[in-house]
């Protein structure tokens, strides 16, 4: 397991801030950063996910040396996503008696190297901590039904308050949970030594340890009480977006396409058909014989989940970790069936060599897509990535800002249409005078100004020249900024730059 872990660090932690953030992670930057610097946050019911995000955060700012947001690493926001993906492996070990200990081994092995895993382990967004908090109620929840213990009750209540402080869509895992522990409880009462004694004062417990998270973090630790309210009312909008009305609506087969294969032109194969053909095994293996009762709760649980996110429309690659989630845990078992299912010594190393080389190969999906194919669209969990190169733009304002009079005080306009600007409100986060528009002002002009090729401006034409256009940088895939300057503020800044020599 140390070794697992081991590695699970070396694909996670390097080079945090190869990617630039994504505009959702922007957007989680620009609240945190608020909590950080003013002690506030509110719970916003229509946008944004849940609050234990932003609050996992707060630590890692403190530590981290920054005085404000302008000095603020991109990498530090990654570091809570990267703990919580960690510590799915840590929770594997309290499964040991329901799992087999192989089978928990392979789990660790395949949740450390999974690319799935490992990308949005690197990614500033609600997702692993959904899935940690999930895998921290399923121990919590098994561990009480081998025990009897309240305080596995108390645990497995308070998992699940923080899956509902963390991402609204943890009513979905919840139905999962529901449906495949009434029928496991159903078919395998028999062999469960589940406790017959105070198992109502348990639930109670389990309810109050949920209820009391879910006030605590929705009140923002006690300070908006409206924020209880919200947290029902925010079902109202996103059982609109589940039914169609957002522009992420795809076929029923986007993830398993994903996760299965992905061959985009000139771009590598992306396969981790090795999880779910291990998974399908782990499967068979629940339903046949006489299996644990935590076998067949998983797989009717990963199957359950897994229609759920597929029949919904509304669809955005990193859901998937709520239900590939569960494949992996099967897939340990499959792993473990597999090698176990030959007597012969040769064989089984014949299997074992086998499945750790394609392993291995797993392991270098997982570091090119964090690296080589951090932000390229080739890689099948880049979804609307920022590309790198509008941080030329970033650059080439601030440099501007750093000859002008007023420095970052500098006025800077940005225009999109339908507000569609993010990340930037997070990379200008040093400017100190910004004003975001969805049209052109009646005044555009002011001594920066960025603006999406979409409204064809031409300041720098109806400026008759006054203005320059200096650069037009690509923030996503068909979405294009026109960085504009006033004349004589470029002429001043282009004038500090190093010569050209006959070598560039």
């Amino acid at each position: 397991m140390l070794l697992v872990i081991a590695g699970a660090l070396a694909l996670r932690v390097p080079h945090l801030d190869q990617r630039p953030l994504h505009n959702d992670e922007a957007v989680n930057a620009v609240k945190v950063t608020e909590l950080w610097q003013e002690a506030r946050y509110v719970y916003d019911p229509d946008e944004y996910h849940g609050p234990t995000l932003h609050y996992a955060t707060l630590p890692f700012l403190w530590l981290s040396g920054a005085a404000n947001p302008g000095e603020l690493p991109d990498a530090t926001l990654r570091f809570a996503p990267v703990l919580f993906g960690i510590g799915l492996i840590l929770l594997l070990p309290f499964l040991s008696d329901g799992l087999g200990r192989h089978a928990v081994a392979w789990a660790a092995l395949l949740t450390a190297v999974s690319p799935a895993m490992v990308f949005y382990s690197r990614y500033f967004i609600h997702e692993m901590l959904l899935v940690f908090f999930t895998m921290f109620a399923l121990v919590s929840g098994w561990r009480w039904t081998q025990t009897g213990q309240a305080r596995w009750a108390a645990r497995a209540g308070a998992g699940l308050g923080l899956m509902f402080a963390t991402k609204e869509t943890f009513v979905l895992t919840l139905a999962a949970m529901v449906l495949a522990g009434t029928l496991t409880f159903l078919s395998t009462h028999r062999k469960l030594r589940m406790p017959t004694r105070r198992n109502w004062q348990h639930l109670g417990l389990a309810v109050g340890a949920a209820g009391l998270v879910w006030f605590t973090f929705f009140t923002s630790f006690f300070t908006n009480f409206g924020g209880l309210a919200d947290s029902v009312r925010t079902y109202l909008p996103w059982l609109k977006r589940a039914g169609g009305a957002s522009p992420h609506i795809h076929e029923w087969s986007f993830y398993l396409q994903r996760l299965a294969w992905f061959h985009p032109v000139k771009g590598p194969v992306w396969t981790e058909a090795l999880i779910l053909v291990l998974a399908a095994i782990g499967i068979v293996v629940s339903f046949a014989g006489k299996p644990s009762p935590l076998h067949r709760f998983l797989a009717l649980y990963t199957m359950f989940l897994t229609v759920i996110y597929s029949v919904i429309s509304y669809k955005t690659p990193w859901c998937l970790l709520s239900f590939f989630h569960g494949m992996i845990l099967l897939a340990g078992i499959g792993a473990a069936a597999s090698v176990e299912f030959f007597r012969a010594r040769a064989a089984r190393a014949v299997v074992l060599t086998l499945l750790l080389g394609m392993t291995i190969q797993l392991s270098w999906q997982s570091r090119s897509a964090s690296l080589e194919y951090a932000s390229d669209r080739r890689n099948p969990y880049v979804y609307a990535q920022t590309v790198p190169d509008i941080l030329n733009l970033v650059r080439t304002a601030e440099g501007v800002a750093g000859v002008a009079p007023d420095r970052f005080a500098t006025v800077l306009k940005v225009v999109a249409p339908n507000s569609d600007y993010w990340p930037l409100p997070w990379y200008f986060r040093r400017f100190e005078n910004v004003g975001w528009y969805e049209t052109l002002p009646d005044d555009p002009f002011s001594p920066l100004m960025a603006v999406s090729t979409k409204l064809e401006a031409r300041l720098d034409d109806r400026s008759e020249r006054k203005w320059l256009m200096v650069g037009i940088s690509e923030m996503r895939p068909d979405t294009f900024f026109e960085l504009y300057v006033e004349l004589e503020l470029w002429k001043k800044y282009v004038e500090t730059l190093p010569p050209i020599t006959d070598d560039d």
